[in-house]
């Protein structure tokens, strides 16, 4: 990894990140298993992959604050700030794609091209920007989950996951909400950062 992706998010968000993506995004594959298919009850629009094509559906929504992202089994592309940062569940670092060069509609990670780190300072606000709507779209969508199946959906999702959650499911929403709240930190930090006057010789 880059110097330049670091100071976009640094190693201990990316690994709690990491964790807390791998939980939701098998919860959310049960999600979608479910009769209701929770992410169209939620007002997601699914883009199906064709017969004899492989890869993950596609889903599209709204991230709170504005923007919008589309999710699939293997990450998150999020629009935020003029720039379409992809968040991996692999990973969860965030890369810039190029989005006039991709084929749309996308099932599979290889056909985002080949994203690049952030360098700029501006890619790197987008970057953190993105990962802060992106974990505060999955806090809110915990939230609604347990609103409206109760607790025992989110334990009966986990139950059939063969190693135990890095957190418990009871506290899945909050910990999204303090991961954006972290990365949030983080972006207002590098902010006043900037604004300190040059006193050197």
């Amino acid at each position: 990894m880059g110097s330049s992706l670091l100071h976009a998010l640094p190693l201990d968000v990316r690994r709690d990140g990491e964790r807390l993506f791998e939980i939701s995004m098998w919860c959310i594959g049960r999600d979608v298993s479910h009769t209701d298919n929770l992410l169209l009850r939620r007002g997601l629009t699914r883009e199906r992959i064709p017969a004899g094509q492989q890869g993950t559906s596609a889903y599209s929504g709204a991230l709170p604050g504005g923007g919008a992202f589309t999710l699939w089994g293997f990450g998150a592309l999020c629009r935020v700030c003029g720039e379409s940062v992809y968040v991996p569940r692999d990973g969860f670092a965030p890369f810039l794609v190029d989005e006039e060069r991709v084929a749309w509609p996308v099932f599979q990670a290889a056909a985002l091209g080949t994203p690049r780190e952030p360098v700029t300072p501006g890619e790197c606000s987008a970057a953190r920007a993105a990962v802060a709507s992106l974990a505060g779209w999955l806090a809110g969508y915990e939230e609604w989950v347990v609103a409206l199946m109760g607790r025992g959906w989110r334990h009966e999702c986990l139950a059939a996951r063969r190693k135990a959650p890095a957190v418990p499911v009871e506290s899945l929403a909050a910990e999204w909400r303090r991961l954006a709240e972290r990365v949030e930190a983080l972006e207002r930090s590098v902010e006043n950062e900037s604004f300190v006057p040059f006193t050197g010789a």
